[in-house]
């Protein structure tokens, strides 16, 4: 066997003894890390849903609750309907002590000339007091009723605030489904990109919301690989769009608008137009494109796979290659000389 030859096969059973330490170190990591693997996705779940769940609450669920108990306790409509629920505004356990005149509190006490706070006489006092200022609109404050006590005693169940929301969600799209409903919503905007701070966001934040929920079909489900960012060098891309038409007629060609997602958050990304002939199409699904970005190529689809890494290097080999091309000081590949790269991984090892 030739000394070249000899060389050749000692590097390559050096470097599978290195890829063999390397694999059984990977079999003994850290069981804190492995703990994270199997506890993160679980808890980053709950999360998510926790926070949906508090921004529906908070924003949509309590807003709605409390309208409806402002029906309910600020007028005399309400109260009736307050009544059929056994719940008496009046009652003694809703009075607002600090909110009656002062000289009325100073006769309601234990020894005083109107008795504690329940007695008849002083629930009388308080009525002739309340009398003249029952009206259609109510004002609870004014009334010398606790508005917090009434509203916590006033059964309305919070699912009624999401039944609601929806109810006028659906509704409103009912509303935008006709004729009379369109023009209704196309005035609205009109107003509103008239006003000076809110058409600066306005406009924006509608193009987003309908970009995402809209009914018109975007060709979003293609996956094609592009020549991004340069000839030679192809990225994941989504096909987003027919392209603009000033760049057809001036290029002449067929220009199609490419959304490049970024590893390993896809949901950033730079949007290109480029000729359809030079878009090559992926057999794969957006799900798939965007767990190969994420994992930067390493969750790569079964039906797209060549090979492991270890079968490259093999590879390699086999095409008498040492592996990657090493650079120089000057930044250009070394020639590749068995002598030398000897030398290197002798001093490796000894080190």
């Amino acid at each position: 066997m030739a000394p070249e030859e000899s060389k050749k096969l000692t590097r390559a059973a050096k470097r599978q003894l290195k890829r063999q330490k390397k694999a059984s170190k990977k079999k003994k990591k850290n069981f804190f890390v492995r703990g994270l693997v199997v506890l993160l996705p679980a808890v980053l779940t709950i999360f998510v849903f926790a926070t949906v769940v508090q921004f529906v609450n908070t924003y949509l669920t309590k807003p709605i609750n409390e309208a409806i108990l402002t029906v309910l306790d600020g007028n005399s409509l309400g109260w009736q309907a307050l009544a059929m629920m056994d719940v008496d505004p009046r009652a003694q356990q809703f009075v607002d002590f600090d909110a009656l005149p002062i000289d009325l509190q100073a006769d309601i006490g234990q020894g005083r000339r109107l008795g504690e706070l329940g007695s008849q006489a002083a629930q009388a006092a308080i009525e002739d007091f309340r009398a003249p200022r029952y009206r259609l609109i109510r004002d609870l404050e004014e009334l010398a009723i606790d508005r917090e006590k009434l509203r916590s005693a006033t059964p309305v169940p919070r699912w009624i605030g999401i039944l609601l929301a929806a109810i006028i969600v659906l509704f409103l799209g009912y509303l935008a489904s006709g004729f009379l409903g369109r023009g209704l919503i196309a005035s609205f905007d009109k107003a509103l990109t008239r006003i000076p701070l809110v058409r600066s966001v306005y406009p924006y934040t509608k193009q987003l919301v309908d970009f995402f929920l809209s009914d018109n079909e975007l060709e979003f489900d293609t996956v094609v690989a592009a020549p991004y960012p340069s000839e030679g060098v192809w990225a994941i891309g989504f096909v987003t769009g027919g392209g603009l038409k000033t760049i057809h007629s001036e290029l002449g060609g067929n220009f199609l608008s490419v959304f490049i997602p970024t590893s390993p958050m896809p949901m950033t990304g730079f949007t290109v137009f480029i000729e359809a002939e030079r878009l090559i199409p992926l057999d794969i699904s957006v799900d798939e494109a965007l767990r190969v970005t994420v994992s930067a190529g390493v969750l790569v689809p079964e039906s797209e796979q060549v090979s492991t890494l270890d079968e490259t290097h093999e590879r390699w080999q086999a095409l008498g290659m040492d592996g990657a091309p090493r650079k120089g000081k000057a930044g250009g590949d070394a020639p590749n000389d068995p002598a030398a790269d000897s030398d290197r991984e002798t001093a490796g090892d000894a080190g």
